[in-house]
């Protein structure tokens, strides 16, 4: 008997094929797609580091967000997001730190390294576009002396 549902694989193949091959054509190394990646050696995730940043670092506010900012002991940059639950429900603040890593994936490489951040996300920034976000994440690493001086 034959099956109903059959998983075309081959489309996938495809589309993973296609993504590399564009990647190459345009000329960009491995090295230069790295520079853009969010590896778990860049998360905060425990609690203890979360208590930690907030408790010893300082603080630079914004009327969309917080930065939470803790120099760290030889180590690449570390970021941790926070959204709370008066933000809005799990759909509005999942996608509030989807667009909040990637504000932080796209600026990584201008960021100072040796530095724990934690970036809480306040209300009105539900409502923002990405551009807002990047906005408001370059002012508020720039205040915070996050930046590299080029």
């Amino acid at each position: 008997m034959k099956r109903t549902f059959q998983p075309n694989n081959l489309r996938r193949k495809r589309t993973h094929g296609f993504r590399m091959a564009y990647f190459f054509h345009v000329d960009r190394s491995m090295d230069a797609m790295k520079e853009f990646t969010f590896p778990k050696s860049n998360k905060i995730k425990a609690k203890k580091e979360f208590q930690n940043v907030y408790e010893k670092g300082h603080s630079v506010v914004d009327g969309l967000s917080v930065f939470y900012v803790l120099p760290g002991e030889n180590e690449k940059i570390k970021i941790g997001f926070a959204v709370g639950k008066k933000v809005g429900n799990a759909v509005i603040r999942n996608h509030i730190k989807r667009m909040m890593r990637e504000v932080f994936r796209m600026h990584k490489a201008e960021l100072k390294s040796n530095f724990r951040v934690i970036w809480v996300a306040r209300k009105r920034l539900a409502q923002a576009d990405y551009k807002t976000y990047e906005r408001v994440f370059l002012r508020l690493a720039k205040r915070a002396a996050l930046l590299q001086q080029e």
